[in-house]
């Protein structure tokens, strides 16, 4: 009977070697009786051979009736790796214990990320609505409904949105909903003026309600009224609304160091997966040690909860980065370039609302210790009006007739 490679896995196989006189003479009768030999040689009178698990007992007669002596010297299959587990008992267990622990934790919601609103108030909206119909951290995978069906449901708990997205992949749920926009809102129909925020000089002023109190090229204060609500032949008071582009001056400081030493990553990487228990890490992946020695080292680490309760087993990923550093030197034309450019970022960081630079003049330059000081001043162009309520008018003083002289 012959046998295939799946059957000498499945019932097992011996590597047998033989010593004595008949070695030949055995393993020929060994094959006229039908028992299936593999890689069958002879060598200095010793003989080998690999047979099935099955066919042990025959062999052993054949071979003693001929005073052939033999040793098992490999065993092979299904019944030798269940006996070598069996002997390491707690270590099997542990492994088909931890196989089921991470194939439970992978079919349970552990995170819900929620996208879309602008505040937090939205977000919680959100995350009350997927609780009420069983969306929540904790919740079995397979007891979730269909995610059409969950955004049916999301949409009639949270109504303050237009169309909401469900979608789960691994653990991980992500939630992306589009609020509704909000309608127009009414115009400030009180009266007020329009006041300068800072000294300017005028560029120029559209007006399209209000009464104008300012020109081209005056010098304003701050706090005096550019545009006024007060119209002209005792006509009630309007809203003032107008746009005041004036010339304003910023003054900042830089420093820009002439030498700047970088840091950059060649590529070489190396990845550490662990589980943590607690305070302790149990490397389960990623042996190698890096051969770079300047490094820095990026973690991720999972958030695993079961219901408000973090679990104290979470999974933890390392990733070890080769760097390198280098100098890099400018010169005093490319630093006073970026002395330029960050006056303009400080400036445009100070600006209320739209402007453009109109130009920039260094008012102090010093290099010192290797870095370039510098005092800028930047002249930029920008709306300087702002609604102000507009005063009450002042009592009329009676002259007093009979005042003695």
């Amino acid at each position: 009977m012959k046998y295939s490679a799946v059957q000498y896995k499945l019932y097992g196989e011996l590597t047998l070697v033989l010593r004595g006189r008949n070695v030949g003479q055995c393993l020929g009768l060994l094959q006229q009786n039908g028992i299936p030999l593999r890689f069958v040689r002879v060598r200095n009178g010793v003989g080998y051979c690999n047979i099935c698990l099955r066919d042990f007992d025959a062999v052993y007669r054949t071979c003693r009736a001929h005073h052939v002596r033999f040793r098992i010297e490999g065993r092979h299959g299904l019944p030798f790796w269940r006996q070598r587990l069996w002997r390491r008992k707690s270590l099997a267990v542990g492994a088909i214990a931890f196989l089921c622990v991470v194939y439970g934790m992978s079919s349970v919601i552990w995170r819900i990320d929620v996208t879309g609103p602008k505040d937090d108030e939205g977000v919680n909206e959100i995350r009350e609505a997927a609780k009420s119909i069983g969306l929540y951290v904790g919740q079995r995978k397979s007891q979730l409904a269909d995610p059409v069906k969950l955004q049916q449901f999301l949409l009639k708990k949270a109504p303050d949105f237009v169309w909401i997205g469900v979608r789960t992949t691994g653990s991980v749920t992500t939630i992306q909903a589009i609020p509704k926009v909000e309608g127009t809102k009414p115009l400030d129909q009180t009266p007020h003026n329009i006041v300068a925020t800072q000294p300017a000089v005028i560029r120029s002023v559209s007006a399209a309600r209000g009464r104008v109190l300012v020109k081209a090229n005056q010098y304003v204060r701050p706090g005096q009224v550019l545009v006024t609500g007060n119209l002209a032949d005792g006509q009630p008071s309007v809203p003032a609304d107008a746009k005041v582009m004036g010339e304003v001056w910023y003054t900042s400081k830089v420093a820009v160091p002439l030498k700047v030493v970088q840091k950059g990553l060649t590529g070489e990487t190396v990845q550490r997966d662990y589980i943590a228990i607690g305070s302790l890490r149990l490397r389960v992946w990623g042996w190698q040690e890096p051969h770079f020695p300047a490094s820095y080292e990026r973690d991720k680490i999972t958030d695993w909860k079961i219901g408000n309760i973090t679990s104290p087993i979470q999974w933890e990923n390392v990733r070890l980065y080769e760097a390198t550093q280098s100098a890099e030197n400018y010169s005093m034309e490319q630093a006073k370039s970026s002395a330029l450019d960050l006056a303009a970022s400080d400036v445009r960081s100070q600006m209320r609302g739209e402007g453009r630079i109109l130009g920039q003049s260094v008012l102090h330059e010093q290099v010192t210790h290797g870095t370039l000081y510098e005092t800028v001043l930047t002249r930029v162009e920008q709306d300087i009006g702002v609604a102000a309520p507009i005063p009450a008018p002042q009592p009329k003083q009676e002259n007093d007739t009979n005042s003695p002289h």
